[in-house]
């Protein structure tokens, strides 16, 4: 009985997401753990990597620990102060050279710490999206009216994040597209919003691959080169690379399917894996196929599994609520989640390359607290909606009565 009791004071909400998050949580510590092999040989220190991703984890737990014990109408009094602030860090890091890690204008330093701006602007502009939805709400759909402001919050972080990072860029606009579909913007407004990226995304190609190559190692150009050479990768696959391109350190791809290729059903076993010496970014930007490798492809459905089930329950929390805001912000952060972690596998099992972490698995403080931060704000909503539930049940017990 009193175990019983603590965990409906501890864990509160939907027992399912708690479930689901402690099992990626799980599989992150191993997995992370096996897959920064390199950096501790080349560290020389064998505990330290998995030392701090363990100080990131037990962090973000309580993070969602405490986040989700929160009212929801904070969460709503806090979009605006989350969007401006991880606008502000976007423009801080392309203004401060000492922010700049590997020519990219990602990071910013806090107290001799690196934080990605970038994760938090994202988290803002989902909050602002749910927000304008719920704001120009009506009994049919959302009104056209939503389109122009949302619009206006939306382009300037999306801008900024499209030169630095063109996946990133493209999975945000992914996510606030799905949203507005899901808020019934009228469907004149939706098929404009497609006409127009559309044409964007032909003008952007066009460009790219029209870019002169250059020798320098910096720059935007570099930036435009980069993307150049993972078109004609992913046009042409690993078949077609020479080898001096394999020799050349853009080789994650090939090895990410030597991994897959050789995990079988079952896999290696956890610590086993052998291409995770080989994968640049292992613990990060292709964790999956070190997961693969060691968990076998069952290991991996399990882990699509447990994105998609993050998913659903978004979806079924979301229909329970009687507020638009955070049906529609539920929605929002499990679309992000999972349209992210869809990408990453998509990378890790095909010929395309770019970066972006596995959410809640893979290495890194700034995706991992964000992503917790996203869990607790899923729990906090759930929480809301089972409370007020059970007080509509308790109020009907009484009337019969």
């Amino acid at each position: 009985m009193g175990s019983e009791r603590l965990k409906k004071i501890l864990f509160k909400g939907d027992k399912i997401i708690w479930v689901v998050f402690f099992m990626l949580c799980a599989i992150s510590w191993v997995e992370v753990f096996s897959a920064t092999s390199r950096q501790t040989y080349e560290s020389g220190s064998y505990w330290l990597p998995i030392i701090k991703h363990s100080a990131f984890l037990l962090g973000g737990i309580f993070f969602v620990w405490f986040i989700h014990n929160m009212k929801v109408q904070w969460i709503k009094k806090l979009t605006y102060g989350i969007y401006w602030v991880g606008l502000a860090g976007l423009i801080w890091a392309q203004f401060d050279p000492d922010s700049r890690i590997n020519d990219s204008a990602r990071w910013i330093n806090i107290l001799g710490m690196t934080f990605q701006p970038m994760e938090l602007a994202k988290m803002g502009l989902v909050m602002v999206t749910a927000l304008k939805l719920s704001q120009h709400q009506e009994s049919d759909g959302t009104k056209g009216t939503a389109l122009k402001p949302i619009l206006l919050y939306a382009l300037p972080p999306i801008a900024i994040i499209f030169k630095e990072n063109l996946s990133t860029a493209v999975l945000l606009s992914a996510t606030i597209f799905m949203m507005l579909f899901i808020a019934r913007i009228p469907r004149k407004q939706l098929l404009s919003i497609i006409g127009i990226s559309l044409g964007i995304g032909v003008i952007c190609f066009t460009v790219i691959m029209l870019w002169p190559q250059s020798d320098s190692k910096e720059g935007f150009g570099q930036k435009v080169v980069t993307w150049q050479n993972r078109i004609k990768d992913a046009v042409g696959g690993p078949d077609k690379k020479t080898a001096a391109d394999f020799d050349s350190g853009d080789d994650q791809m090939v090895y990410s399917k030597i991994a897959i290729a050789s995990s079988h059903l079952i896999g290696s076993g956890p610590g086993n894996s052998i291409q995770r010496d080989y994968i640049p970014h292992a613990d990060s930007d292709y964790i999956y196929a070190v997961i693969i490798e060691e968990l076998g492809l069952l290991g991996g459905i399990i882990v699509l599994l447990l994105y998609m089930t993050i998913l659903y329950r978004s979806g079924r929390i979301a229909s329970k609520c009687d507020d638009p805001y955070p049906a529609f912000l539920v929605m929002g952060i499990g679309m992000i989640i999972v349209i992210q972690a869809l990408m990453h596998m998509f990378v890790s099992v095909s010929t395309f390359v770019t970066g972006q972490p596995l959410p809640l698995l893979s290495k890194g403080g700034t995706s991992v607290i964000i992503n917790c931060i996203y869990i607790g704000f899923m729990l906090c909503i759930s929480r809301s909606v089972k409370k007020k539930g059970e007080e509509q049940n308790k109020a009907e017990k009484i009337e019969e009565v």
